[in-house]
């Protein structure tokens, strides 16, 4: 997962913008800048909850993205993601209707502390810290999973 906080396209930068890929496979793309606080937050509780039930389910309506996130009981534990984005569309052609992608779980859990964590730190430097409390919360209750789990980092 990797957060952005400057994207230049076509020679204009924007501060904030949040680019959500894997292994060059896109989840999200420029045109969901708008919605980075709120796929911030649903992305986290999705975690979250998947830590905690073994599954994990958030979307974001405004924008037709959903998620859901899967613990899968293995030798290695690992995290099925799957990402449904309703404005997918030939426009949009790095960014697929549907992705599914397997994280080993300690890499997913402490990529989206760190991730998150920087994002965070930009976000509340802006004058309008709109849901930083509560992605705060988030980024700590998932900080106690991450105990169990050793640290890993997303390349």
């Amino acid at each position: 997962m990797g957060n952005q906080q400057l994207f230049t396209s076509k020679g204009t930068s924007l501060y904030g913008t949040v680019i959500i890929s894997y292994q060059n496979q896109f989840l999200s793309g420029f045109y969901d800048w708008d919605d980075v606080d709120g796929i911030w937050l649903s992305i986290l509780q999705a975690m979250y909850d998947c830590l905690n039930t073994g599954i994990g389910n958030c979307g974001f309506s405004e924008r037709f993205m959903d998620w859901q996130m899967k613990k899968l009981i293995e030798k290695n534990p690992a995290i099925l993601f799957i990402w449904y984005h309703g404005f997918a569309s030939k426009e949009w052609n790095d960014i697929p209707k549907k992705s599914t992608l397997r994280f080993p779980e300690n890499v997913l859990l402490n990529s989206l502390i760190e991730k998150g964590t920087k994002f965070l730190r930009f976000r509340n430097a802006l004058y309008d810290s709109g849901p930083s409390k509560n992605i705060n919360q988030l980024i700590n209750d998932l900080k106690s999973f991450n105990s169990d789990l050793g640290h890993v980092q997303l390349e």
